[in-house]
Formats: C-alpha cells, structure tokens, sequence
C-alpha cells in the first residue's frame, strides 16, 4: 500500500452511520474517486462500503491486484469515511472455475451452473463454485485470509461485511454436487444414525448403502424433502460462521458485519434466506429491503431488530432512485420500481428504519452503475456523481441526523412490543414443500403483522426462544409443528401467556405426518376443544367469513384457506361460521389463556383488509389485559416509543403524502410526560395530560424526547 496520506476526519463522527455502497471494481471510474469522496463528506456521509470481488482480485493463482483497493482505504483516512470490506468470495476466478469444473455447483436438474456475471458488479464467476468442495474451500479461505492480513491494521478499515444479503435468493441456487451430496449423507447419518432407521423415517425401505441417499429433485410434502430443506439450511449457516470465524481469526480486531435480505417470513425454506440464524454470527446484522420484499417497511425493519436481539443493526442497504432491470413494455405497470426517485419517499424510508431502531443508512449505490442490466438503477447521485434532488434530500437527512442534539436518540431502542407474531421453520417448510411456494404462510404472518400495525400495536416478529419475553404471541398458518415446538408452547401458555392460533394448530409433524386426533400433543388441553369438521380446499375458503365476539360486540371477520369446526370441551366459544358451527375458541390454560381461530385470519386480513378485522386484532390484547401504549386518532400514522435509562423517545410516522394533525395518547404506565424536546418536526405541539397534538409533514416523522 502507498504511505499513509493525511487524516481529514471530519466533525461526522456521531453513533450513526449514514452512507452507501461505493466501489464494485467496474464502477465508479478512478478519476472521480477523490471528487467524490470530498463530495460525500461535505454532504454528510461517514462510511462506505466496496465489494471485494475475489475473481477481480486474485487474478491468478497466489497473485492477488489490491492497487484499486489500496486507494479507496487510503482515500477513507484522509477524508475519514469509515470502510466495510465486503468480500465477495461468490465471485470466484476464472482460473478457478475452469481448473475444478467438478466443483461447480448444480442445479436441481442436474444442470452445473455456467460461468454467470454478477449484474452488482459487472464481475465474472457469480455463484458457480460450491464450497462443499474441499478445492474451493481452501482457496477461498486463502483469498479471506490474505484479505484481512492486508487491511486488519488500516486505520479506515471499520469491519468486514461477510456474505451479502445471507441468501440463496432462489431455489435454483440450492446445490446438488457429489460434493454435497455427500455432507447430507453425514447431516443425515449424525440425525438417523443407520441407514434402517433413515428407510423407515423416509417411507424408503430397500436403501442398502449410503450411496444410495441423495438429496430429493422433486418438491413434496414427504420427509426427505423436510430433511433435505433442514439440511440445506444447517449447511449453509455453517459455511457463513467458516466466514466469521476465519476473518476473526486472522483480525480479531474488527467486527464481523453482515446483512441480510429481511424476507425471513418467505425465504428460509426455499432459498436458506434466515436472518435470524445469519444474525447469531455477525457482530453488527443489517438488512436489504426493495420492492421485491413484497412487504411493508416496517415489517422488514422489526424483523431485523428481532431477529439482532440486541446487537446494533442497520439498514445496509436501501433504495436510492428507479431501476430498469426486468421492465418491458408489454408488462403491467410496476409504480413501486419508481417509488424511490421521488425524494419524499427516501425521507420517509429513513424514518421508518431509524423509527424500528436501525442505527445507519446506507444506500445500495453512492451513484449509478455505467454497465451491465442495472445501469442507472438506485444511486442517490448522478451518473456522473453529480448532486441530485435525491442526493439533497440525503444530505439533510445525514446532517439532521449528525447533529449533537440526537446522539441520546441514536442510544435508544424501541421497546419490546405488546404482541409477537411467532415465526416457525417447520410450518414455512411444509407450505412450501406442499404447495410448492410459501405464499400462503407468507401471507398470513405479514397479515397478522400488518392488522396489529394498522390498529398501532407493535407486534415483533419472533423466534421460538423468545416467546418468553412476550405476553401475547400469536401462531399464523401453524400446520405443521415439531413435537419440541408444541411442548414450548404448552409450557409457556400454562406459565401465563396468551396463545393465540389458527387453524390446523399442528395438523401435521415436522415430517408432513398427519396426526390423527386434532388438536393433539397435548395442544387439546390447552384449547380446551376437538376437531369437529375440516377442510383444506384453498380456493373454497378464499372468502371466509366468521363473526366474532370482541368486548364491544360482535364482528364480521375475514379468514381463508382453511376452515376448521371444533367441539367445545371446557372452551368457551367466542365466534361462529355462517353454519352455526364454532369458529373461535377461548380457554383458560394453567396461568395462561388460549384461543384457536378455525381459519388463517392473518391470511384474510391480508387479501382483504377491514376495519372490523383489525378491531379483531387488536381486541387480543385484552386476553391478558393489556392495552396499547400508544394510540393515534390518524389512519396511516404510526406511533412508537423507544427509551435509553429510562428516558423515552416519541416517534410519530405520517405515511400520507400530506402532513396531518394528531393527537398521541401515551400509556400512563408507560410515561408520565410534563415537557417534550422537539428533535424533528415542528414545534407547535400541545400537552395535555397523556395526549400530545402535533403535526407531522407528509411523508416524515415527528420525534420527541419526553422529559
């Protein structure tokens, strides 16, 4: 590397990170780089983030180009931008993909994958090799050592971003190699321990040698395809902490970053895409969100703050302008691929994400690609690194964000929500070994969701170990549960909390074993009611209606997909079908209280939301006697809390395009504010008693610190 230029840090050196990804190699041109960097840091950038595509830097075998590399980390000192390695050993070597054609990965039909360009990056080799194979394993590990060797003492280097976006993507992507292969032998051999036992779980009675095992090629609701998806998982995971491990113990320095693609509640089962895992390795987890999330905002945003449990988390990568990739004139209209190019839309995005408790920003792109299908997409500056409204709109909202005034802000975090939504492996991979797609549990977890945010309940999107730090935690599409799940549940509901399920409430085993008493494992004890009447005809059930009791009387709500009967056997029925038959159950369980609903309501909810549906939801509270802790008289704004020793923070998020009065209640037990420091919006507010009366601009937040 050159000698070390002069340090030019600047005054943005607060507890948040505000940047964007910046160098992928092609892009930008060396002549602009210093340009640029004056440029980001006048306009209140403090990090950026450069791909370390491997097959761009060991051009041969043991020869390794670091020049462009050294410049950007020399550049960062003298212009003090914090630097993320991200390496990008997916993009392997030419030499490397030709030298171990065996080591390739292939598809499900059998296909190996050709020699791709990354459309990011504009680099060859893009996700062709397989690590399975000890070949790649150790070269890769060669190219991350070196890496960290080289740059672990560089006063810019900030940490290493490990494994881009923690997913497959696609299920084309999953590997069926010898290679891999012969680790789910292992996987399987450490799960079964002999090839009799394996035949029997398997329904596949006549295996005489392990070599007849593999990875199944078909989708199905059948054990190995379970096994085969649990496998895939494990392994993948475990290749992500050979990453970190490897990094840490050749920099034990700096942290190990990552981020993923904040598409848990669709993704773990078809494309490995589990946040949660991915979260448990890195130091600092972050997260992609863009249109093709296909959820709301927020929704990605609390279930990266779950899924981090208390780690620092960002947001890594946001959406800064249009994209053209994918777009023809033939097709229907896609406004979301433009939602990012008006500047109003990246303020409000920002808000959302710090408002979940993201503590950086970053941008996808500092400004554009010049090459390749995603030319032009995303870049808050121009193609030439010139300033745009974009870009403006940026810059104010890194210098609000700098300023000295919010640093208590920044050392807050949301509070723990009133309800959860539980997330469960086992039930996403039986929808999707069943149907081929994990649309249906998709839709009903993001229902659930969505209901609770619209009637302004924080609902956090959980794991199973940690139901314990919740009250009220509802169940969507829990069809197929582990025998392990099903007796955490028992046991946390007798212990006192409020279990809320649908329908199907462990119908099958993690093993698409159907039971054949429902419900079962115990679960009929905790629901206080048997199965009466069934049915799984998706589309017959697309409409379902059930009224329902609520404390101001009854309802019309919307469920679909399945419709189940029960027979009450100490329950208490608290909804109906058309027919009469009972559709809504209540029970009291141990300390606990438990009520099973006979359709996906979250699933309905979602299709069709209603405002009679969503007072459904928010009813659910009152099982244990909660209420909201705050409470807003305006659709499409939404208020949170988030506190720091004992001080709270009110955010108020206005969705509408308009600015809007309202009027925010805050729960006496929570808060008993006498004064409120304005640390964005306007200063007009009133005070009365727990309510507080401001406006919000459109498409902006309001925060108060209350004292």
């Amino acid at each position: 590397m050159t000698s070390q230029p002069e340090d030019r840090r600047t005054e943005y050196k607060s507890s948040i990170h505000f940047g964007a990804v910046y160098f992928r190699k092609t892009n930008p041109p060396r002549r602009d780089w210093e340009r640029d960097y004056t440029v980001a840091v006048e306009d209140g950038h403090n990090m950026f983030r450069h791909w370390f595509p491997w097959g761009a830097i060991e051009v041969a075998p043991g020869e390794f180009d670091w020049e462009d590399y050294d410049i950007h980390l020399d550049l960062a000192q003298k212009y003090g931008i914090d630097t993320v390695i991200a390496e990008m050993i997916t993009d392997v070597p030419e030499w490397l993909y030709h030298r171990y054609p065996h080591a390739r990965r292939e598809t499900i039909q059998g296909v190996k994958r050709p020699n791709m360009m990354h459309g990011s990056c504009i680099t060859g080799g893009h996700n062709a090799m397989c690590l399975d194979n000890p070949e790649v394993a150790e070269l890769a590990g060669r190219f991350l050592r070196e890496l960290a060797l080289r740059y672990r003492s560089h006063p810019a280097l900030y940490g290493y971003d490990i494994w881009n976006e923690c997913s497959l993507y696609d299920p084309q992507l999953i590997c069926y190699c010898p290679a891999t292969q012969a680790r789910f032998r292992e996987w399987l051999k450490r799960k079964y321990g002999d090839l009799r036992t394996l035949g029997k779980a398997w329904f596949r009675y006549s295996f005489t040698t392990w070599e007849d095992v593999e990875l199944p090629r078909t989708i199905g609701p059948y054990p190995d395809v379970l096994d085969a998806i649990a496998f895939q998982n494990d392994n993948t995971f475990q290749w992500m902490q050979w990453r970190a491990d490897l990094l840490r113990s050749a920099d034990p320095e700096h942290p190990i970053l990552a981020h993923g693609n904040a598409k848990s509640f669709s993704d773990i089962a078809p494309a490995c895409g589990d946040d949660y895992r991915a979260a448990e390795i890195a130091d600092v987890f972050g997260y992609t969100y863009w249109y093709s999330n296909r959820c709301h905002t927020l929704l990605a945003s609390d279930m990266i703050r779950s899924a981090s449990k208390g780690k620092p988390f960002w947001r890594a990568e946001a959406i800064g302008n249009s994209t053209w990739e994918q777009r023809r004139a033939d097709s229907g209209p896609a406004p979301e691929k433009d939602e990012m190019a008006e500047p109003e839309n990246i303020r409000l995005d920002s808000m959302i994400s710090f408002m979940a408790g993201a503590r950086g920003y970053l941008n996808p792109r500092w400004r554009p690609l010049l090459d390749g299908p995603l030319f032009g997409a995303y870049g808050w500056y121009g193609m030439d690194g010139s300033r745009t409204e974009r870009s403006e709109m940026a810059c104010s909202i890194a210098k609000w964000a700098h300023q000295p005034a919010n640093e208590r802000l920044w050392k807050s975090k949301p509070v723990k929500g009133e309800a959860a939504v539980l997330l469960l492996e086992e039930a996403q991979a039986h929808c999707y070994a069943a149907y081929g797609s994990t649309q249906y549990y998709s839709l009903s977890l993001q229902g659930v969701y969505e209901a609770f945010m619209h009637a302004n309940i924080q609902c956090d999107i959980i794991k199973l170990d940690q139901i314990h730090d919740y009250a009220v935690v509802y169940v969507p599409f829990p069809v197929a549960l582990k025998d392990s799940t099903v007796s955490a549940l028992i046991e946390w509901t007798r212990s006192g909390g409020s279990l809320i399920g649908e329908a199907g409430f462990g119908y099958f085993t993690d093993q698409a074993h159907a039971i054949e008493t429902q419900p079962n494992r115990g679960m009929e004890a905790v629901f206080g009611c048997r199965e009466k009447r069934v049915s799984f005809g998706l589309e017959r059930w697309n409409d379902l209606k059930i009224t329902a009791r609520l404390p101001e009387g009854d309802a019309l709500i919307s469920g679909g997909l399945l419709r189940q009967s029960y027979e009450l056997q100490g329950a208490a029925a608290a909804g109906w079908f058309e027919d009469g038959e009972v559709a809504v159950t209540d029970h009291a369980y141990g300390k606990g209280k438990a009520r099973l609903a006979g359709s996906m309501i979250g699933y309905g909810y979602k299709k069709r939301p209603d405002e009679q549906t969503k007072a459904w939801f928010a009813s659910l509270l009152h099982l244990n006697g909660s209420k909201p802790m705050v409470q807003v008289n305006k659709s499409n704004v939404i208020a949170r809390l988030s506190s720091h020793e004992g001080r709270y923070f009110l955010w108020v998020l206005n969705e509408n395009v308009s600015e809007q009065t309202v009027t925010v209640t805050v729960d006496e037990r929570i808060a008993a504010p006498r004064h409120a420091n304005v640390l964005r919006g306007r200063s007009d507010l009133t005070l009365a008693g727990q309510c507080f009366t401001l406006t919000v601009e459109g498409r902006d937040a309001a925060i108060l610190e209350l004292n």
